[in-house]
């Protein structure tokens, strides 16, 4: 219902409006009869409450013009006044026209329930009186009006002065008060029960951003946006209410200067000198840079994790990896023997055909597994970043195909870094493959590069990063996005938000693989229906005059006379290694063991030409037998194998510039022509 409240103190209005909006009323308040009247005109009133002694026009004289306008009669009104002087009273309001008598204090549930009598229950018919019967009553209410009055005005006078003597104790003991609270850290403040602010310390106003002026008699609500403003409203009317202290710790102000800040506040009731509610006090603290700190800690708390999530799972995906490239080796390289020596009109070719490609998806897959822990072997040089994306564009806008717009925006200038080039365009690749299925309806993707300078600012801010000058590569979509959980385990390996023939949650967990190798950084920003933007941050080689491209591979030799003794402790793949080079010409020694291949190696007087390696073996390392092999073929070549990550065998100095190594599995194609360079580059 929409009430209308008349009554000229302020403190009643605020507790009935309190009481009858928490009971779903819409509730407006006036102070006399006067402004009711000028209310009512615009209409709208379903019940009026009023109180009786007001200034201008009591609550007997707005109950009279309301009870004889045609437009305003049938409006529910009840007196609720604190006047009282017996059933007389209750009797003249009856017979002026009110349709509930009240007096004050009331029990909140009480006076809830005679509004819902009095808007449910058919009124009584008026009581006709005489005009002379009327007069009559009015006259003694009057003279009983006229003896309060000055009753109260005696009253007045002596409580006048007695405030007088009064107002000075406290003057004098508000400041020494004051000065106490002022050297206080913490704000100190007090309000009315409308929340405009009457007394507060040095610190309050030093928070809140303003000087003492700015801020005497201002509404709380100024410093805040609605919805805090609410939640003062709500703590102030529950301690109101209940008359018990509360606590809010999630308070949220705006200084003059525009700056968010968080408070923890305390609000307890104050009351005047007869206990009645005049206000709220209470005690403000400015957590903001605690509640940031500890907003930081959790942000920085879900990346540890995340981080040391990922490194599990890498340090799971490196574990395997030896054994099971020494069986990819195996299969791969028979395969590709006997589909060489089986025509494509051999029945079993096809079959054949199929468990070889699936090995070599095999392959790939371990290799991904590989880069996304950060073990595979990288063949590192100094590159020019744009150069890497100029020359992959043509493929990019291939492989995205037409209704997709591919912008390049790179620096003028060379964009160094020390990397694989390979290994980036792999990010590269993967990045516009999820850009494309982002965008099925097109879209534009862009391509960006740029140097930029990472502060300590930035750096504490990302876990792993160091300050410094770093080569920025951007890849933009203008696609579906992303919500806030995708994000959370997007560089997850296997976790994938696409159908199951589509992909398989690897492209993204190997470009953080290979990014984090690189000893870079790569961050991603997207909102659903925005768009996505990754980030990469590579370490910045300044020196440009010295970018190399990768030389051509060489043309594999058919044929080949060189002796090869092969130093393999897997007897699988040292047959197929041994059966791959001796079909192609090369005389094969093999050895199971390391004493063995030394002691072949000293009896043999023809020259041995390459030593083809494993690195890690039982009883010597690989560089140890080839060191020993040496004293007794000085001429010799090396070239070593391993199936195990880049940290294993960088350990044994194999990963060293200039040293020659092959990583496991590879192909008989691959075998041969890595052979060939070893022998003859």
């Amino acid at each position: 219902m929409n009430t209308l409240i008349v009554d000229d103190q302020e403190e009643n209005r605020y507790l009935l409006e309190s009481l009858l909006k928490g009971n779903g009323h819409n509730v407006q308040s006036v102070a006399n009869g006067a402004e009711a009247l000028e209310r009512l005109k615009s209409g709208g009133v379903d019940l009026i409450v009023s109180d009786i002694l007001m200034p201008i026009m009591d609550g007997f004289e707005l109950c009279r013009k309301v009870k004889t306008d045609e437009n305003l009669r049938h409006i529910p009104f009840i007196v609720y006044t604190a006047t009282y002087t017996g059933p007389q009273d209750e009797a003249f309001a009856i017979k002026i026209g009110a349709d509930r008598f009240i007096q004050k204090p009331c029990e909140p549930d009480v006076f809830m329930a005679a509004i819902r009598d009095v808007m449910t229950s058919v009124r009584r018919a008026d009581i006709a009186a005489t005009p002379q019967q009327e007069e009559e009553v009015f006259r003694l209410y009057s003279e009983r009006l006229v003896r309060k009055l000055e009753k109260k005005m005696l009253q007045l006078e002596k409580e006048v002065q007695m405030r007088k003597e009064v107002e000075e104790t406290l003057r004098e003991s508000q400041e020494k008060y004051k000065s106490i609270l002022d050297n206080i850290e913490d704000g100190y403040y007090e309000v009315d029960l409308a929340g405009n602010l009457t007394f507060f310390n040095h610190s309050t106003y030093r928070i809140m951003g303003c000087s003492s002026a700015e801020l005497m008699g201002v509404n709380y609500r100024e410093y805040m946006d609605t919805e805090n403003a609410e939640k003062v409203f709500q703590t102030f009317h529950r301690v109101f209410t209940t008359g018990k202290p509360s606590r809010a710790m999630d308070w949220e102000i705006i200084t003059k200067d525009g700056v968010k800040r968080h408070l923890d506040t305390s609000v307890s009731l104050v009351r005047d000198a007869e206990g009645n509610a005049s206000g709220f006090r209470g005690i403000v603290r400015d957590v903001t840079e605690h509640r940031n700190a500890e907003i930081e800690k959790i942000r920085l708390t879900e990346q540890l994790q995340q981080a040391q999530k990922l490194e599990s799972i890498g340090r799971l995906a490196g574990g395997v990896a030896h054994d099971f490239n020494n069986l990819l080796s195996v299969i791969l390289g028979y395969g590709e023997l006997l589909l060489e020596s089986m025509g494509r009109n051999h029945p079993h070719h096809e079959s054949l055909e199929l468990i070889y490609q699936a090995g070599m998806r095999a392959r790939e897959l371990t290799r991904q597994l590989l880069a996304f822990s950060r073990k595979q072997v990288l063949e590192m040089q100094i590159v020019d970043i744009n150069s890497v994306a100029a020359g992959f564009e043509k493929l990019l806008q291939r492989m995205i195909g037409e209704d997709i717009q591919l912008n390049l925006a790179l620096t003028a200038e060379p964009l160094t870094v020390k990397a694989d080039t390979a290994q980036l365009e792999q990010v590269l690749m993967n990045l516009a493959v999820n850009a494309r299925d982002a965008m099925p309806d097109g879209g534009i993707l862009t391509i960006e590069t740029a140097i930029v300078e990472l502060d300590n600012a930035y750096a504490e801010k990302r876990s792993g990063v160091s300050p410094g000058s770093y080569a920025m590569i951007s890849v933009s979509d203008t696609g579906c996005g992303m919500t806030k959980d995708t994000l959370n385990r997007i560089f997850e390996p296997f976790f994938t938000t696409k159908d199951r023939e589509k992909g398989t949650g690897l492209g993204l967990a190997t470009s953080y693989g290979i990014i984090k190798q690189h000893g870079g950084n790569i961050w991603v920003y997207s909102e659903p229906e925005k768009g996505t933007v990754f980030k990469i941050y590579l370490p910045f080689f300044a020196e440009k005059d010295v970018v190399t491209e990768l030389p051509a591979k060489p043309s594999p030799l058919v044929t080949a006379s060189s002796t090869v003794l092969i130093v393999e402790d897997d007897p699988s793949v040292r047959k197929l290694t041994g059966l791959i080079l001796s079909g192609h010409g090369y005389t094969v020694i093999e050895s199971d063991d390391v004493t063995d291949a030394i002691a072949k190696a000293a009896a043999l007087a023809s020259p041995i030409h390459l030593v083809l390696t494993d690195v890690v073996m039982p009883q010597m390392k690989g560089p140890e037998v080839f060191a020993r092999i040496r004293e007794y073929h000085p001429s010799v070549r090396v070239l070593y194998m391993s199936g195990y990550t880049d940290n294993m065998i960088a350990c044994h100095g194999v990963l060293n510039q200039g040293v020659q190594f092959i990583q496991k599995p590879f192909t008989a194609q691959g075998l041969l022509e890595k052979c060939h360079k070893v022998l003859y580059a």
